[in-house]
Order: structure tokens, then C-alpha cells, then sequence
């Protein structure tokens, strides 16, 4: 959710592979009293006055991952971590290493968690500024881009090649990230280059390459930028 009210959400997913090469995402616009709504669920679990980060969890759950909330309001900004979000069942009593009050805090955040991707019920119809939501259209792109010439084509998997449609050379896209280990560049792009590249991957899918050349061939991997994040394609993993 931002600050201007626009929530914007993961849409339905399709099994079939390969999908489209973009991800769905949805937008839809709360008003002010709608805002309100969320921030009042927020201050109610009482665990967004500090930053707080909760890993008691690592103690009994192995190869969990970290669900983080970031709360920007009022002038003040919290992040509030939590590990194998859950994955804990107080019905089994306080494991080891693990604390009551953190139990406590994961059935809080597991809620809170459900009500905040379940915003359509959560929040009163009269909270909704918009009544549907509508696709949504970022303005830059990180591209992974990563040079396959010369690696086996899976034959039974629908795919195609498509011409680059920018003039810079895909072998050179962007700064190469280090910690995949393959070869793989990012670059961010916007403005017209953004335009053009929403619609080329608009009528790619998962399986889509591109070539420059008739014999190169390149895989590329978009990752939408939200409003208010930063243009710049950060070494982590799953960024």
C-alpha cells in the first residue's frame, strides 16, 4: 500500500508453463478513510512502536524464509521481520529456544499477514476509492538478461525468438551480478525504453528468447519495479 492509496497486488497466477513473461500484478486505490482502516489494524497488534525482528523460529524450522513488514507512516518508519512466519503452532506448546510472547506475536502477524492479501474483504466497501482493480502498469523494469547462445533448446516446450528491441547490445546490458555465478547482467530501464520494453514482454512468455544478431540468444528475466523503489539492480539473490 502507498501513500497515495494505490495497493498494488499479485494477480491470478496461471500453472500453465510457460506462462507470460510478465508477472500479473493489480492496482486498486483506497480513500483516506480506507487508509485509516489498514493503519488501524497495524497499531492494533502493537508490535509496529520499534523496528523488531523475530528468529526465534530458526531454532526448530530449518530453511524458512523471512517475512518482512515496513510500516511508513505518521514520520516514522518501522520494519518489523519475522522468521517461519506461521509455521508455529502454540497448540504444541513453547518449543525451545522460542518464547511465549513470540509465539504470541506470530498468531498477531499470521493475521495481520492474511488481512493485508485479503484487503478486498478486509476493508469496507467504502474505504475503496476505485471499486475494481485494474492491471498494472510499471514504468521501469530490472531486466536479468543472461547470453544462451549455444545451450540446448528444450523442443517440447512452446517458445520463440523475438528480435531485441532497443538498440544497445544485449551482451553488454546493464553490469553483470556477480553472486549468480552464470553470467547473468541487470539493468534497469524507464522512460521510452520502458514503454517499449512493456510491450515486447507483453507478447513474450517464460520460455521467449531474444536475439540481436539471428545467432545470439539471450534469456530475459523482468522483474517490475514498484513506485518509490530504487533504480538499481542491488548483488542479492531473489532481488
Amino acid at each position: 500500500m502507498l501513500g497515495d492509496g494505490r495497493v498494488i497486488m499479485q494477480g491470478a497466477q496461471t500453472l500453465e508453463f510457460p506462462g507470460p513473461a510478465l508477472p500479473a500484478l493489480m492496482e486498486r486505490t483506497l480513500n483516506e478513510a480506507g487508509i485509516q482502516e489498514v493503519l488501524a489494524a497495524v497499531a492494533e497488534t502493537n508490535l509496529f512502536t520499534s523496528d523488531l525482528e523475530l528468529r526465534g523460529a530458526s531454532n526448530v524450522i530449518a530453511d524458512a524464509t523471512d517475512t518482512v513488514f515496513t510500516l511508513n507512516a505518521g514520520g516514522a518508519e518501522v520494519t518489523v521481520s519475522v522468521y517461519g512466519l506461521g509455521m508455529l503452532d502454540p497448540s504444541l506448546g513453547t518449543p525451545q529456544g522460542v518464547t511465549s510472547g513470540e509465539i504470541q506475536a506470530h498468531g498477531v502477524l499470521s493475521s495481520l499477514r492474511d488481512s493485508l492479501m485479503t484487503l478486498d474483504t478486509a476493508v469496507s466497501a467504502e474505504g475503496w476509492e476505485t471499486e475494481t482493480w485494474q492491471p498494472y502498469e510499471p514504468e521501469a523494469f530490472r531486466l536479468y538478461v543472461r547470453d544462451v547462445s549455444g545451450e540446448p533448446v528444450d523442443a517440447d516446450l512452446p517458445g520463440q525468438v523475438r528480435e531485441w528491441p532497443t538498440d544497445d547490445d544485449p551482451a553488454a546490458f546493464g553490469e553483470e551480478m556477480e553472486g549468480f555465478g552464470d553470467g547473468t547482467r541487470c539493468g534497469v530501464i524507464e522512460g521510452d525504453p520502458g514503454a517499449t520494453w512493456l510491450e515486447e514482454l507483453a507478447n513474450a512468455n517464460q520460455n521467449t528468447l531474444w536475439t540481436d544478431d539471428g545467432e545470439r540468444r539471450f534469456t530475459v528475466q523482468p522483474r517490475p519495479l514498484l513506485p518509490g523503489e530504487e533504480a538499481v539492480c542491488p548483488q542479492l539473490f531473489g532481488a
